[in-house]
């Protein structure tokens, strides 16, 4: 009966360890300490889709500044209805950063705008249409391809949209069903790319300094690995149930048989 006591023990205190691995956020949180925060702009990158556009007091003079466009093929496809057909779409005001980080703006000819957020793509323009060809002009930007990738031991591994600026780890992999009991929730890679150059952070969601650091808040193209535990979490639980049921009635039956022919 001891052995089996013993046996018994060493399941408890493995099944708490597991517990505190599968926790989030472990630890007493600082409010003060975590109550500021800043989220970072949407920057320009490389194979962005961005609309722009002009407006000013004068909307004859601003409609030349609108007459770029983004023609892309979109296949229809309904659950009703299959199709392989497929229409062109033009979307005025659409532009694509292409692999030099340009767009070509009508009037202005070639941009660079990689790494600017909107107000910066807005005072460049500023400062090529401002005085020059229109009064007060101002304008409407959007980010219109927005991405993130979530793959490893989540539930539903994929790549899903970046709906707003401020959306956080906790989301995204939210989005992606969550973690697994495999999935090893203290050394989380984020793959970034920032400026033509990709780089690499690792952030543990299982302490609150998580909100501190600088790949919390996702950005696009952002790519979210979340590795496989080395424990597999002594092989899951019910697998380990399984193995203590065994042990045991095998413990049990040696000490039945043990007493009879002793």
């Amino acid at each position: 009966m001891r052995f089996i006591s013993f046996i018994a023990a060493l399941f408890y205190l493995s099944s708490c360890t597991t517990y505190s691995k599968l926790q989030y956020l472990q630890g007493e949180i600082d409010s003060t300490k975590y109550s500021q925060f800043n989220v970072p702009e949407q920057r320009a990158q490389k194979g962005d889709q961005i609309t722009i556009n002009v407006f000013s007091d004068n909307a004859a003079a601003s409609a030349p500044f609108n007459t770029g466009s983004l023609t892309t093929s979109v296949g229809s496809t309904t659950s009703s209805l299959q199709s392989s057909s497929n229409t062109a779409s033009v979307n005025p005001g659409a532009y694509e950063v292409d692999k030099d980080g340009n767009i070509f703006f009508p009037v202005l000819g070639i941009l660079n705008i990689e790494g600017l957020t909107k107000e910066g793509i807005s005072n460049l323009l500023d400062s090529k249409l401002k005085g020059t060809y229109l009064n007060n002009p101002y304008y409407v930007i959007r980010f219109q391809n927005l991405k993130f990738t979530v793959f490893g031991e989540v539930g539903h591994p994929g790549v899903y949209p970046l709906v707003r600026n401020n959306l956080n780890i906790f989301e995204a992999l939210t989005s992606a069903g969550d973690l697994t009991m495999y999935g090893k929730r203290s050394n989380i890679l984020v793959i970034r790319e920032n400026n033509g150059k990709r780089e690499f952070g690792r952030i543990d969601i299982t302490k609150p300094d998580v909100f501190n650091s600088p790949y919390y808040y996702l950005q696009q193209n952002d790519m979210v690995l979340v590795d496989m535990s080395k424990q597999k979490v002594l092989g899951g639980d019910q697998a380990a149930l399984r193995n203590l049921s065994l042990l045991l009635s095998f413990v049990t039956t040696l000490s039945f048989l043990f007493r009879i022919f002793n």
